[in-house]
């Protein structure tokens, strides 16, 4: 009898424990997403994965992109197989063309206050032809702008080789490689290696590393691959891919290869090959946008501070002015869309809903309080330096703490709040001297400066501003002249590199012959874009 009564009380708490189960399992959802960027896969538990798992009940299922963006976009939309939710770069509008995405108006205006509240600045930007919303920029900014330690981009320079030189500020191109070369005579050789002068990136969709650097040599930003150059008080979109300034960078890099300054396999590399040379310490120079190299510059400020990166607003002659830095703006083209295949658009929105509220943007960019991050009696958030000694570890940035899985693809917050914080710790203002590594400080105290901003001109307003934000249209004749452009470019820029020097001069000519026919349809359409940008924003 009583071993009867011990099989009901057995079972009856298996019941109620596979009820609860159950329960568990109904109230957690799954939502698969697409990201177009190449973290390695999710380690399964973070510090902030758990918390917005816990607090949402939503896992994500993520598909990391591995190869090239265009085929993998191609694939999917030529197969129908869809995720929950995608970022795909400046190929979103693809899906959206192709029938693939939701409208978000009405699940933003009904489900989602947040967004509504925070993207409200941006919301007339980010509507398409039809008046519908189709995608969530990366980034909002709905209150005051930041400033930053680092500039957008530069070309950036060993600090060894600056501080051997006596600290030089270096303005033109021919300063830059001269101190690269020089260094390199003294040094052949780094940590027992072969010393790499230069390295520059032409891996897939990342060549624009390479290839659109000319715009910055006459002083502009980064906007792609043509400038609006403003003309009696109208901006008019001109090519430069053939310019003065084109022809004396690739020659440049022409000299410096056969001199044996840039490196032998720079035009091999992939993007993860070309981390692991700027990381190893032995290089002296690349040019870059900061988000780019910034994985290695983290893990030389971990291993090797003293052969950091330091970046200058290097132009072709002292005759420019430099205006390099972007405005602010938010990516209007690109950003997280919900597909056709989301079986539950109104969870999705709550979810990003979540994600981009002030106090998860503290969670995700600052971490927990007292844990990751102090307040001082003005409100202002800081970190002490046990803090920051783990925020300087990328390594356990990402897959301890693990906010770049809820940060880099989706819908996020910067600039200044209400209470005065940064929403990005590195751009906290009163932090951002403060907070630098020792060996940054170094290079500060020496230059006389705060931030390495410092070294560049405020950007000018623009308010079109940028232009490869804007999509050129699929299957349209400026898109098949795009693809036809940067077909080009990939075969050509890295023989006018290669080639030997007496050769230079007759591929440059093969090569403006080639490019030249492919530029006039996608400067209508950019043309008529920005001019509309600045008669309606």
């Amino acid at each position: 009898m009583r071993r009867r009564r011990l099989l009901l009380l057995l079972l009856m708490v298996l019941t109620v424990t596979a009820a609860s189960v159950m329960v568990s399992a109904q109230k957690t959802k799954t939502f698969t997403v697409f990201l177009s960027e190449p973290l390695p896969d999710y380690p399964g538990s973070t510090i902030v994965g758990d918390i917005i798992e816990k607090e949402t009940g939503v896992k994500l299922q993520r598909e990391y992109l591995v190869g090239d963006l265009e085929t993998k976009v191609g694939l999917m939309i030529a197969s129908g197989e869809l995720p929950d939710m995608l970022t795909a770069a400046h190929f979103t509008s693809l899906f959206k063309d192709a029938g693939m995405l939701i409208p978000l108006n009405d699940l933003v205006e009904k489900h989602a206050p947040n967004i509504k509240r925070l993207y409200a600045k941006h919301w007339e930007q980010l509507k398409q032809e039809d008046g519908n919303v189709y995608w969530l920029p990366i980034q909002a900014i709905p209150y005051d702008t930041d400033d930053s330690r680092y500039p957008e981009l530069g070309f950036f320079i060993n600090k060894k080789v600056l501080k051997e030189a006596g600290w030089p500020k270096i303005k033109t191109l021919d300063e830059y490689f001269e101190l690269i070369e020089n260094y390199m005579k003294k040094h052949p050789r780094i940590n027992g290696e072969r010393t790499i002068g230069y390295v520059t990136l032409f891996d897939s969709w990342r060549s624009f590393a390479t290839t659109n650097v000319p715009q910055h040599l006459l002083g502009y930003p980064n906007e792609g691959e043509f400038v609006p150059v403003l003309e009696a008080g109208k901006f008019v979109v001109r090519q430069y891919h053939t310019s003065n300034a084109a022809k004396a960078y690739y020659q440049k890099l022409n000299e410096m290869y056969n001199k044996g300054v840039v490196d032998k396999e720079t035009f091999v590399l992939n993007y993860d090959q070309y981390i692991e040379k700027l990381s190893s310490g032995r290089v002296l120079g690349t040019f870059n946008q900061y988000w780019q190299v910034q994985e290695a510059q983290q893990i030389l400020l971990r291993d090797d501070p003293e052969s950091i990166f330091i970046p200058f607003p290097v132009v072709l002659d002292e005759t420019i002015e430099e205006y390099q830095r972007d405005v602010p703006y938010i990516q209007a083209t690109q950003g997280l869309a919900i597909t056709t295949a989301c079986k539950d658009p109104v969870g999705a929105i709550k979810f990003l809903d979540y994600l981009i509220r002030e106090e998860t943007q503290h969670l995700v960019q600052w971490g927990i309080k007292g844990q990751h991050y102090e307040v001082d009696e003005n409100g202002h958030f800081y970190r002490t330096e046990e803090q920051l000694k783990l925020f300087r570890d990328p390594d356990w940035v990402r897959d301890v703490f693990g906010g770049p899985y809820f940060y880099n693809s989706f819908p996020n917050l910067r600039g200044i709040d209400k209470n005065g914080n940064s929403f990005m710790p590195d751009r906290q203002p009163h932090l951002i001297y403060a907070d630098s590594h020792e060996s940054e400080k170094e290079v500060m105290d020496a230059y006389g400066i705060k931030a390495f901003t410092e070294f560049y001109n405020k950007p000018r307003p623009r308010k079109y501003y940028p232009l490869w934000t804007i999509t050129i249209p699929a299957g349209s004749p400026a898109h098949i002249e795009q693809t036809r452009m940067k077909d080009v470019l990939n075969a050509y820029v890295p023989r006018m590199v290669m080639s030997r020097t007496r050769d230079f001069e007759k591929v440059w000519a093969e090569y403006v012959k080639a490019i030249s026919p492919l530029m006039k349809e996608q400067i209508k359409v950019y043309q008529e874009q920005i001019d509309w940008r600045m008669e309606n924003w």
